[in-house]
Protein backbone atom coordinates (compact mmCIF):
# COMPACT_ATOMS: atom_id res chain seq x y z
CA UNK A 1 0.00 0.00 0.00
CA UNK A 2 1.39 3.60 -1.44
CA UNK A 3 2.20 6.34 1.71
CA UNK A 4 -1.01 8.48 -0.02
CA UNK A 5 -3.50 5.13 -0.01
CA UNK A 6 -2.59 4.48 3.51
CA UNK A 7 -2.76 7.93 4.91
CA UNK A 8 -6.23 8.16 2.93
CA UNK A 9 -7.39 4.98 5.32
CA UNK A 10 -5.81 6.79 8.40
CA UNK A 11 -7.81 9.73 6.88
CA UNK A 12 -11.25 7.16 7.01
CA UNK A 13 -10.49 5.74 10.37
CA UNK A 14 -9.89 9.39 12.32
CA UNK A 15 -12.46 12.00 11.01
CA UNK A 16 -15.24 9.19 10.04
CA UNK A 17 -16.88 9.75 13.36
CA UNK A 18 -16.65 13.26 13.20
CA UNK A 19 -17.94 12.84 9.68
CA UNK A 20 -20.24 10.28 9.08
CA UNK A 21 -20.75 8.30 5.78
CA UNK A 22 -17.23 9.79 5.00
CA UNK A 23 -15.93 9.04 1.27
CA UNK A 24 -12.56 9.57 -0.98
CA UNK A 25 -14.07 11.69 -3.73
CA UNK A 26 -11.01 13.00 -5.60
CA UNK A 27 -6.97 13.35 -5.16
CA UNK A 28 -5.67 16.77 -6.14
CA UNK A 29 -2.47 18.63 -5.93
CA UNK A 30 -2.72 19.86 -3.14
CA UNK A 31 -5.11 17.32 -0.92
CA UNK A 32 -7.43 14.48 -0.88
CA UNK A 33 -11.16 15.71 -0.59
CA UNK A 34 -13.92 13.65 1.14
CA UNK A 35 -17.78 13.95 0.99
CA UNK A 36 -19.93 13.33 4.58
CA UNK A 37 -22.12 14.96 6.72
CA UNK A 38 -21.18 17.32 9.62
CA UNK A 39 -23.57 16.96 12.42
CA UNK A 40 -24.58 13.28 11.78
CA UNK A 41 -25.33 11.15 9.46
CA UNK A 42 -28.96 13.69 8.76
CA UNK A 43 -26.64 16.43 9.41
CA UNK A 44 -25.23 19.36 6.21
CA UNK A 45 -23.05 18.01 3.80
CA UNK A 46 -19.84 19.24 3.04
CA UNK A 47 -16.46 18.27 2.34
CA UNK A 48 -13.66 18.08 3.66
CA UNK A 49 -10.05 18.21 2.19
CA UNK A 50 -7.13 16.75 4.20
CA UNK A 51 -3.31 17.49 3.47
CA UNK A 52 -1.03 14.47 2.66
CA UNK A 53 1.44 13.31 4.39
CA UNK A 54 4.46 14.83 5.15
CA UNK A 55 7.72 12.35 4.32
CA UNK A 56 10.19 15.33 4.07
CA UNK A 57 10.13 15.37 0.23
CA UNK A 58 9.94 18.67 -1.46
CA UNK A 59 6.67 17.33 -3.22
CA UNK A 60 4.69 17.25 -0.31
CA UNK A 61 6.11 20.69 1.65
CA UNK A 62 4.87 22.24 -1.08
CA UNK A 63 1.47 20.59 -1.10
CA UNK A 64 1.41 21.26 2.58
CA UNK A 65 2.13 25.07 1.67
CA UNK A 66 -0.53 24.89 -0.81
CA UNK A 67 -3.04 23.15 1.23
CA UNK A 68 -2.78 25.58 4.01
CA UNK A 69 -2.66 28.45 1.59
CA UNK A 70 -6.05 27.41 0.17
CA UNK A 71 -8.02 27.07 3.58
CA UNK A 72 -6.51 30.57 4.53
CA UNK A 73 -7.27 32.13 1.70
CA UNK A 74 -11.06 30.68 1.75
CA UNK A 75 -11.20 31.42 5.24
CA UNK A 76 -10.83 35.12 4.53
CA UNK A 77 -13.19 35.70 1.61
CA UNK A 78 -16.77 35.71 1.98
CA UNK A 79 -18.76 35.77 -1.66
CA UNK A 80 -21.56 33.82 -3.35
CA UNK A 81 -19.88 32.51 -5.98
CA UNK A 82 -16.28 31.32 -3.58
CA UNK A 83 -16.35 27.90 -1.91
CA UNK A 84 -16.16 28.58 2.17
CA UNK A 85 -13.74 27.16 3.85
CA UNK A 86 -13.01 26.26 7.57
CA UNK A 87 -9.59 27.33 9.54
CA UNK A 88 -7.39 24.06 9.10
CA UNK A 89 -7.96 22.06 11.90
CA UNK A 90 -5.45 18.89 13.36
CA UNK A 91 -7.37 15.89 14.43
CA UNK A 92 -5.03 12.79 15.20
CA UNK A 93 -2.06 13.64 12.82
CA UNK A 94 -4.47 14.37 10.14
CA UNK A 95 -4.39 18.11 8.52
CA UNK A 96 -7.94 19.09 7.22
CA UNK A 97 -10.46 21.50 6.36
CA UNK A 98 -14.46 21.80 5.78
CA UNK A 99 -15.52 23.12 2.58
CA UNK A 100 -19.51 23.64 1.76
CA UNK A 101 -20.69 20.83 -0.60
CA UNK A 102 -20.77 22.23 -3.99
CA UNK A 103 -22.35 19.42 -6.01
CA UNK A 104 -20.91 16.90 -8.52
CA UNK A 105 -20.73 19.18 -11.50
CA UNK A 106 -17.31 20.38 -12.33
CA UNK A 107 -16.58 22.60 -15.06
CA UNK A 108 -14.38 20.48 -16.86
CA UNK A 109 -17.07 18.21 -17.46
CA UNK A 110 -19.11 20.86 -18.46
CA UNK A 111 -17.02 21.82 -21.39
CA UNK A 112 -16.94 18.36 -22.79
CA UNK A 113 -20.51 17.13 -22.12
CA UNK A 114 -21.81 15.46 -25.22
CA UNK A 115 -24.82 18.80 -25.38
CA UNK A 116 -22.01 21.91 -23.82
CA UNK A 117 -23.91 24.81 -22.47
CA UNK A 118 -25.42 27.70 -24.68
CA UNK A 119 -23.54 30.92 -24.96
CA UNK A 120 -26.30 32.37 -23.00
CA UNK A 121 -25.01 29.90 -20.24
CA UNK A 122 -21.38 30.30 -20.92
CA UNK A 123 -21.99 33.96 -20.14
CA UNK A 124 -23.75 33.21 -16.95
CA UNK A 125 -20.62 31.64 -15.48
CA UNK A 126 -18.26 34.07 -16.97
CA UNK A 127 -20.15 36.51 -15.22
CA UNK A 128 -20.18 34.87 -11.96
CA UNK A 129 -16.51 34.28 -12.16
CA UNK A 130 -15.32 37.42 -12.70
CA UNK A 131 -17.46 39.21 -10.18
CA UNK A 132 -15.71 35.89 -7.79
CA UNK A 133 -12.51 37.35 -9.34
CA UNK A 134 -13.11 40.83 -9.04
CA UNK A 135 -14.28 40.43 -5.41
CA UNK A 136 -11.17 38.67 -4.62
CA UNK A 137 -8.72 40.97 -6.44
CA UNK A 138 -9.97 43.72 -4.71
CA UNK A 139 -8.81 41.77 -1.18
CA UNK A 140 -5.38 41.47 -2.32
CA UNK A 141 -5.78 37.96 -3.49
CA UNK A 142 -4.66 36.67 -6.58
CA UNK A 143 -6.25 33.03 -7.91
CA UNK A 144 -3.25 31.94 -9.75
CA UNK A 145 -4.23 28.18 -10.19
CA UNK A 146 -7.77 29.02 -12.43
CA UNK A 147 -9.09 26.10 -13.92
CA UNK A 148 -11.94 24.18 -14.95
CA UNK A 149 -11.35 21.77 -12.22
CA UNK A 150 -10.94 24.72 -9.87
CA UNK A 151 -14.89 25.82 -10.88
CA UNK A 152 -17.76 23.81 -9.21
CA UNK A 153 -21.43 24.03 -9.40
CA UNK A 154 -23.62 23.65 -6.69
CA UNK A 155 -26.95 21.87 -6.70
CA UNK A 156 -28.74 25.04 -7.77
CA UNK A 157 -26.30 25.50 -11.04
CA UNK A 158 -24.37 28.92 -9.51
CA UNK A 159 -20.58 28.89 -9.81
CA UNK A 160 -19.03 28.11 -6.91
CA UNK A 161 -14.67 28.85 -7.41
CA UNK A 162 -12.29 27.43 -5.09
CA UNK A 163 -8.36 26.77 -4.61
CA UNK A 164 -7.05 30.81 -4.00
CA UNK A 165 -3.39 30.47 -4.08
CA UNK A 166 -2.09 34.15 -3.82
CA UNK A 167 -1.68 37.36 -2.46
CA UNK A 168 -1.03 40.21 -4.22
CA UNK A 169 1.20 41.76 -1.88
CA UNK A 170 2.73 38.42 -0.25
CA UNK A 171 2.35 39.80 3.38
CA UNK A 172 0.64 36.04 4.06
CA UNK A 173 1.79 34.38 7.65
CA UNK A 174 2.48 31.76 5.68
CA UNK A 175 5.35 31.22 3.39
CA UNK A 176 5.67 32.51 0.42
CA UNK A 177 4.61 29.90 -2.94
CA UNK A 178 6.03 30.66 -5.90
CA UNK A 179 3.77 31.91 -8.77
CA UNK A 180 4.65 29.06 -11.29
CA UNK A 181 4.44 26.23 -9.05
CA UNK A 182 0.43 26.71 -9.01
CA UNK A 183 -0.78 27.01 -11.75
CA UNK A 184 -2.04 25.07 -14.63
CA UNK A 185 0.84 25.17 -17.70
CA UNK A 186 -2.22 25.22 -20.37
CA UNK A 187 -4.36 28.22 -18.11
CA UNK A 188 -0.93 30.55 -17.05
CA UNK A 189 -0.27 33.88 -17.95
CA UNK A 190 3.14 34.17 -20.24
CA UNK A 191 4.50 36.19 -16.75
CA UNK A 192 3.52 33.54 -14.09
CA UNK A 193 5.69 30.95 -16.10
CA UNK A 194 8.51 32.75 -14.67
CA UNK A 195 8.11 33.60 -11.52
CA UNK A 196 7.40 37.29 -11.91
CA UNK A 197 5.16 39.61 -9.77
CA UNK A 198 1.83 38.34 -10.34
CA UNK A 199 -1.08 40.67 -10.18
CA UNK A 200 -5.10 40.29 -11.16
CA UNK A 201 -3.81 40.01 -15.00
CA UNK A 202 -2.89 36.67 -14.69
CA UNK A 203 -6.40 35.93 -13.59
CA UNK A 204 -8.06 37.57 -16.53
CA UNK A 205 -5.98 35.54 -18.97
CA UNK A 206 -6.61 32.38 -17.30
CA UNK A 207 -10.42 33.46 -17.54
CA UNK A 208 -10.08 34.07 -21.21
CA UNK A 209 -8.69 30.25 -21.91
CA UNK A 210 -11.63 29.35 -19.80
CA UNK A 211 -14.19 31.08 -22.05
CA UNK A 212 -12.73 29.69 -25.52
CA UNK A 213 -12.86 26.50 -24.36
CA UNK A 214 -16.42 26.83 -23.25
CA UNK A 215 -17.29 28.64 -26.45
CA UNK A 216 -15.99 25.76 -28.51
CA UNK A 217 -16.43 22.79 -26.58
CA UNK A 218 -12.84 21.69 -26.32
CA UNK A 219 -10.71 21.14 -23.30
CA UNK A 220 -7.25 23.29 -24.04
CA UNK A 221 -5.51 20.06 -22.62
CA UNK A 222 -5.63 16.58 -24.59
CA UNK A 223 -3.91 13.75 -25.11
CA UNK A 224 -1.99 12.65 -27.89
CA UNK A 225 -2.02 9.19 -30.10
CA UNK A 226 -0.16 7.64 -27.38
CA UNK A 227 -1.58 9.52 -24.15
CA UNK A 228 0.66 11.65 -23.71
CA UNK A 229 -0.77 14.98 -22.67
CA UNK A 230 -0.32 18.17 -24.80
CA UNK A 231 -1.48 21.48 -24.65
CA UNK A 232 -3.39 22.68 -27.35
CA UNK A 233 -3.17 25.75 -28.92
CA UNK A 234 -6.04 28.47 -29.15
CA UNK A 235 -7.21 28.76 -32.54
CA UNK A 236 -9.08 32.40 -33.21
CA UNK A 237 -9.17 32.83 -36.62
CA UNK A 238 -10.14 36.43 -37.63
CA UNK A 239 -13.61 37.28 -38.85
CA UNK A 240 -15.03 33.61 -37.44
CA UNK A 241 -17.15 32.98 -35.06
CA UNK A 242 -16.28 29.93 -32.80
CA UNK A 243 -19.68 28.60 -33.28
CA UNK A 244 -22.74 29.26 -34.54
CA UNK A 245 -24.26 30.95 -31.23
CA UNK A 246 -21.43 32.78 -30.06
CA UNK A 247 -21.27 36.33 -31.98
CA UNK A 248 -18.69 36.95 -34.14
CA UNK A 249 -16.73 39.64 -31.55
CA UNK A 250 -16.31 37.38 -28.58
CA UNK A 251 -13.03 35.92 -30.72
CA UNK A 252 -11.76 39.51 -30.40
CA UNK A 253 -11.97 39.80 -26.76
CA UNK A 254 -10.41 35.95 -25.77
CA UNK A 255 -8.07 37.25 -28.34
CA UNK A 256 -7.08 40.66 -25.90
CA UNK A 257 -7.77 38.42 -22.33
CA UNK A 258 -5.02 35.49 -23.54
CA UNK A 259 -2.57 38.28 -24.58
CA UNK A 260 1.14 37.75 -24.16
CA UNK A 261 1.02 42.01 -23.20
CA UNK A 262 0.08 42.88 -19.84
CA UNK A 263 -0.50 46.86 -21.40
CA UNK A 264 -3.23 45.15 -23.91
CA UNK A 265 -4.90 42.70 -21.89
CA UNK A 266 -8.04 43.92 -19.90
CA UNK A 267 -7.07 44.97 -16.46
CA UNK A 268 -9.73 43.42 -14.50
CA UNK A 269 -12.25 40.37 -15.06
CA UNK A 270 -15.14 42.30 -15.22
CA UNK A 271 -14.09 44.50 -17.99
CA UNK A 272 -12.73 41.36 -19.60
CA UNK A 273 -16.51 39.56 -19.75
CA UNK A 274 -17.96 42.92 -20.79
CA UNK A 275 -16.57 43.38 -23.68
CA UNK A 276 -18.46 39.65 -24.59
CA UNK A 277 -21.78 41.53 -24.66
CA UNK A 278 -20.46 44.86 -26.10
CA UNK A 279 -18.19 44.77 -29.45
CA UNK A 280 -17.38 47.92 -28.86
CA UNK A 281 -15.23 46.49 -25.39
CA UNK A 282 -13.51 43.77 -27.69
CA UNK A 283 -11.41 45.75 -29.65
CA UNK A 284 -8.94 47.54 -27.56
CA UNK A 285 -5.42 46.92 -29.23
CA UNK A 286 -5.97 43.58 -29.57
CA UNK A 287 -6.73 44.17 -33.38
CA UNK A 288 -5.44 47.55 -34.80
CA UNK A 289 -7.08 48.82 -37.28
CA UNK A 290 -5.37 48.48 -40.65
CA UNK A 291 -5.50 51.47 -43.12
CA UNK A 292 -5.17 50.18 -46.40
CA UNK A 293 -2.43 51.66 -48.83
CA UNK A 294 -3.64 54.26 -50.93
CA UNK A 295 -3.42 52.82 -54.56
CA UNK A 296 -1.86 55.31 -57.04
CA UNK A 297 -3.55 54.04 -60.04
CA UNK A 298 -7.33 54.45 -58.76
CA UNK A 299 -6.73 57.87 -57.23
CA UNK A 300 -4.93 59.34 -60.72
CA UNK A 301 -7.60 60.63 -62.49
CA UNK A 302 -8.88 62.67 -59.77
CA UNK A 303 -5.56 63.56 -58.88
CA UNK A 304 -5.06 65.12 -62.70
CA UNK A 305 -8.58 66.62 -62.74
CA UNK A 306 -7.32 68.60 -59.66
CA UNK A 307 -3.86 69.87 -61.57
CA UNK A 308 -5.99 71.05 -64.21
CA UNK A 309 -8.79 73.04 -62.11
CA UNK A 310 -5.60 74.41 -60.26
CA UNK A 311 -3.71 75.68 -63.69
CA UNK A 312 -7.08 76.93 -64.97
CA UNK A 313 -7.40 78.93 -61.89
CA UNK A 314 -4.07 80.19 -61.83
CA UNK A 315 -4.22 81.57 -65.60
CA UNK A 316 -7.58 83.11 -64.99
CA UNK A 317 -7.11 85.36 -62.11
CA UNK A 318 -4.05 86.08 -63.54
CA UNK A 319 -6.12 87.68 -67.17
CA UNK A 320 -6.70 91.70 -66.50
CA UNK A 321 -9.55 92.98 -65.65
CA UNK A 322 -11.12 94.44 -68.65
CA UNK A 323 -10.27 91.00 -70.74
CA UNK A 324 -11.42 89.09 -67.99
CA UNK A 325 -14.94 91.17 -67.88
CA UNK A 326 -15.22 90.37 -71.60
CA UNK A 327 -14.60 86.70 -71.18
CA UNK A 328 -17.29 86.67 -68.45
CA UNK A 329 -19.58 88.42 -71.13
CA UNK A 330 -18.75 85.86 -73.91
CA UNK A 331 -19.73 82.72 -71.17
CA UNK A 332 -22.41 83.64 -68.90
CA UNK A 333 -25.82 83.82 -70.55
CA UNK A 334 -27.86 86.82 -71.28
CA UNK A 335 -29.73 86.55 -68.25
CA UNK A 336 -27.48 86.31 -65.77
CA UNK A 337 -24.90 89.71 -66.94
Amino acid sequence: MTLIASHSHRALEVLGPRYPDLTLVSEGRSGMVFTGHAGGPDGRAVAVKVAYPVDGSAHYSSAMARFRREAEIGARLAHPHILRTSPVEVLDGIEFYEMDAAGPIRLDQLITAAHPPGYARVLTVLQQLADALDYAHAHGVVHGALRPSTVLLDPTGQVLLKGFCLYTNETAPHPSLAPAAVGNPAYMAPEQWHDATVERRVDVYALGVLAYEMCTGHARVGYDRSGVPEIRPIELAPNHPLRADVPMHVSTAIRRATNRDLDVRYGSAGAFVTALTHPEEAQGHSLPTVVPPRNAKAHAPWMLLTLVLVVATAIFVGIPSSPRDELFALLLPSGRR
